[in-house]
């Protein structure tokens, strides 16, 4: 874990010997330091807590000379904003540089001639290729904002798919009757993604791309939870294309693999309820035990979840 140090006054720190530049630099006491060191004894703050865009802006606001940072966009200008917009603004800056450099490029390619260049490399070489390929800090701390931002993505488009799927499945008088679980995952509270006085229902809305060994857990998990609902309600189980619906209804690989990193309760119920998971197999649990559940093609629903892979 790093170490948080500081906060030291900037006599202090012109005491201290500068790290080497390798891109933005900020002077203290006509001395050349790398911004993030500056901000990280200035402020205590750990340096994975703020990227160097933010570095050179408050180390400016401060008085200080400092290198320019020019963002990707020209159209990104402000003027001594609040603190929650200046933090938007160079999220979208980090956007911007991301994309930039995923666009520019066939990363796969760029990254087998990175390879290339880094064999029998020294440290003069190695800096070169830095340059040469863009693997900037400013490519770096991009990265990791966006990183740091994007971790719910699968919650927005799990919470988006639902609330746009109910107004086309609600029959007339049917309402929702339990708050609906629109992020991934259920609680005890909740058991179900969607519940309402005539169903319950769960959505998987991940596109499966060919091996998707946790896929094909969680959406057994989820047919085992509606089969264990005694309610007589309409079951249904939504899942993006074919192949979920697929492997549902052909794989001979047994329950008790697919329930492997499910709950002690869950799988306690199962037995209970079905019997050995060892003794069934995920397709005649799902002919037998599961026939009343309907398998749902998202896609026929919501068209924009059938784009290819590398657009969703």
């Amino acid at each position: 874990m790093e170490e948080a140090i500081g906060p030291l006054p900037l006599e202090a720190i012109s005491e201290i010997t500068p790290e080497p530049i390798r891109e933005h630099w900020v002077v203290v006491a006509d001395k050349r330091y790398p911004p993030k060191q500056v901000y990280q004894l200035i402020t205590g703050l750990p340096r994975s807590a703020f990227t160097s865009h933010r570095a050179l802006a408050e180390l400016r606001k401060s008085g200080l000379t400092t290198s320019v940072y020019t963002p990707p966009s020209a159209e990104v200008v402000h003027t001594e904003p609040a603190d929650d917009a200046t933090s938007s603004i160079q999220l979208a800056e980090s956007f911007a540089t991301l994309l930039t450099f995923l666009t520019d490029r066939n990363l796969t390619l760029h990254l087998a001639d990175a390879e290339t260049a880094l064999q029998h490399a020294d440290s003069t070489t190695s800096s070169t290729v830095i340059t040469d390929y863009g693997f900037s800090d400013d490519l770096l701390d991009a990265a990791l904002a966006v990183r740091a931002h994007v971790g719910r993505l699968s919650d927005v488009i799990h919470a988006t798919v639902i609330a746009r799927v109910l107004p086309v499945i609600l029959e007339p008088g049917e309402v929702v009757v339990q708050r609906p679980s629109l992020g991934a995952g259920n609680d005890p509270s909740r058991p179900f993604d969607l519940e309402t006085d005539r169903r319950i229902a769960e959505f998987k809305v991940a596109q499966w791309k060919g091996a998707d060994t946790m896929r094909k857990r969680g959406v057994v998990a989820d047919l085992v939870h509606l089969a264990l609902d005694k309610s007589d309600r309409r079951a249904q189980l939504f899942v993006v294309g074919t192949l979920p619906i697929h492997f549902l209804t052909t794989s001979r690989t047994t329950i008790e693999w697919a329930l492997g990193r499910s709950s002690p309760h869950t799988r306690a119920r199962f037995e209970e309820r079905f019997g050995p998971a060892s003794e069934h197999t995920v397709a005649d649990f799902t002919r037998k035990h599961g026939s009343h559940i309907e398998l749902v093609d998202l896609t026929t629903l919501v068209p924009s979840l059938a784009l290819p892979p590398d657009l969703i």
